[in-house]
């Protein structure tokens, strides 16, 4: 019994070390290569909406309504009076897109950044939000929540390796 409990646990960390993003020190620290996976959300099931327009235009609106449908969804439970659940994927990232959408917006209309510079780094982290969807992404959720400041956040998306 304590040879197979021994045999399992090996084979559980091996494949846990694995399924692990690596990391590569390189000249200026540390480098954080994803590894690509499946999608994780039914094909099927409804999904979120950005509503209205924003501050800084329709391409921004039709950026952030493109996030919403990519890390929302809802599920509906079963029983005796079903309600939908919102269910959202990579929670850490969503949050931290959230939170740079709203200092964006704000240091816009304090006029400390431009429009088009407003625009284009918003632009930036939800595409780059939107292709983390498809990699494994559970140390970088880790890191992530760590940051506090969203120009870090900006920054640390911006310094990724996609492979």
């Amino acid at each position: 019994m304590k040879v197979l409990f021994i045999f399992c646990s090996a084979i559980f960390l091996s494949t846990s070390i694995a399924a692990q993003n690596m990391y590569s020190s390189g000249g200026g620290g540390s480098v954080l290569y994803l590894k690509p996976m499946s999608a994780a959300s039914p094909s099927n099931s409804k999904r979120g909406s950005y509503v209205g327009p924003h501050l800084l235009g329709d391409s921004i609106t039709y950026a952030l309504n493109n996030f919403e449908k990519a890390y929302v969804y809802y599920k509906t439970s079963s029983g005796a009076y079903p309600v939908e659940e919102m269910v959202v994927l990579k929670r850490n990232i969503y949050k931290k897109v959230h939170d740079f959408e709203t200092f964006i917006s704000k240091s816009y209309a304090l006029n400390l950044v431009s429009k088009q510079d407003a625009a284009k780094r918003l632009l930036s982290v939800t595409n780059i939000s939107l292709k983390l969807l498809s990699y494994d992404t559970r140390q970088l959720e880790k890191e992530v929540k760590k940051l506090d400041v969203p120009t870090d956040f900006e920054n640390y998306l911006n310094e990724l390796k996609f492979k």
